[in-house]
């Protein structure tokens, strides 16, 4: 499966990881729901959010992506480079999204693809919504910004990540990995690499 950010921010452009910004729920909840939360269970999660929250963030950043790639999950992002402005979404123009369908080509283990946000949401659809044909689902973001949606919320929706990925036919690879990100951070033009993508 395939997981798509809009773009990453000044602070994970700083330390050249996907969802590098600390506040970002996005690994606590992978953590939590693939069972590496140090200790802790999904069921558990929901009673003790915070605990788990602070447990999933012990894992180191290579430690995250190996999760990644034994579950069979690829990070990329709806945006190859733009021009912005502080971290903020709303603040993202001259934009060139990334080669999504090419990817998928090359790719064609890849049968599910899980949008992170109304961004990107909003930008997949604008690029690429009449050109994919693979099922897509739209999720909330796992943003700090969206404080309007608990992480309890935000787990919840999440799970059919897990679900999704229980029903892929085992001993086949979606992807391997997560590429890590380069690019300069606030309000100059980002670029990345591919994401690390390959068969098993």
């Amino acid at each position: 499966m395939l997981i798509l950010g809009t773009m990453p921010g000044p602070e994970a452009l700083r330390r050249r990881q996907y969802y590098g910004f600390p506040g970002n729920h996005f690994w606590p909840v992978i953590q939590i729901l693939f069972g590496d939360d140090r200790g802790g269970t999904i069921h558990a999660a929901e009673e003790m959010p915070r605990r788990r929250r602070d447990a999933a963030r012990l894992l180191s950043y290579p430690e995250k992506l190996r999760l990644l790639k034994t579950n069979q999950i690829a990070l990329w992002d709806v945006i190859a480079s733009c021009q912005r402005t502080g971290a903020s979404d709303s603040a993202i123009t001259r934009v060139t999204p990334n080669r999504i369908p090419e990817l998928l080509k090359r790719y064609p283990n890849i049968r599910v693809i899980f949008v992170n946000g109304k961004t990107a949401e909003r930008l997949f659809r604008l690029y690429f919504g009449k050109e994919i044909k693979r099922p897509v689902r739209y999720l909330p973001s796992t943003s700090p910004a969206h404080a309007a949606m608990s992480f309890q919320e935000k787990l919840k929706r999440w799970r059919v990540v897990r679900e999704r990925s229980g029903q892929l036919f085992p001993g086949e690879a979606d992807a391997e990995g997560a590429e890590q990100e380069r690019g300069r951070p606030g309000g100059q033009e980002r670029r990345k690499q591919t994401p690390f993508a390959e068969r098993e």
